[in-house]
């Protein structure tokens, strides 16, 4: 099985990956984790992710493809996952489809999280992250047991440069702009299914709609390559 975690930045797909996952027990594959690790590692591409990720514009699809087609590759791949983040553009979403039908998967499951871009702009501005284990916290919806302290692991928590107001405007423009005809792709060229969920809830909430949707739509049980 495959599955498309999809919805603007901030909208609860970090959140909800890691709940997915173990329901259905396949790997949960965040792109944007895989950027920020490339990132931190400084390699020459690593730097070119980072000044984009700070001015909160889109990386481009030949990076994101790369990295993501070797994750793929990956043993714990070969019965199914669930892509955060990803596709992000109808170029990506095209080669996704491509990389899909060689490896002989079926067509994925979009799961689409919809939020208002008011609470988006919230969300995003106030959002912190454990540097240790992380795991990602708001200061509005989802604050730490104690102040700057993760509840986990008591690492103290960081904020991203790309998690302030005025990139937060930037990422959901570019979102807009260059994300959200992937939807359309995928409605009308039969690419997948696509299910709505409302994101403007509780996690808890979200949780249980996107199970109800997953009870509807994913039957078969997961399949092993020959």
């Amino acid at each position: 099985m495959v599955l498309l975690l999809f919805g603007p930045p901030g909208c609860g797909k970090g959140t909800q990956a890691p709940l997915i996952q173990e329901r259905l027990g396949i790997p949960a594959i965040s792109t944007g984790d895989m950027l920020r690790r490339e990132s931190e590692r400084q390699s020459s591409m690593g730097k070119l992710i980072d000044g984009l990720l700070a001015d909160g514009r889109l990386v481009p699809d030949a990076i994101v493809n790369r990295l993501l087609e070797a994750r793929l590759a990956e043993p714990d791949c070969a019965d199914g996952f669930l892509i955060d983040g990803y596709p992000r553009t109808v170029d990506q979403a095209t080669h996704l489809s491509d990389v899909l039908e060689s490896l002989a998967y079926p067509k994925p499951l979009l799961v689409h999280m919809d939020v208002p871009e008011p609470l988006l702009i919230g969300r995003l501005s106030a959002r912190w992250n454990c540097p240790g284990c992380g795991a990602i916290y708001n200061v509005l919806s989802k604050p730490p047991i104690e102040s700057g302290l993760c509840d986990v692991d008591r690492t103290r928590l960081t904020q991203r440069r790309d998690d302030t107001v005025a990139t937060a405007h930037r990422r959901l423009k570019a979102y807009r702009e260059v994300t959200d005809p992937v939807l359309g792709f995928y409605d009308a060229a039969g690419g997948g299914k696509v299910v709505h969920i409302d994101g403007n809830q509780t996690p808890d909430l979200v949780f249980e709609e996107i199970k109800q949707a997953l009870e509807v739509h994913v039957r078969v049980p997961v399949r092993k390559r020959r």
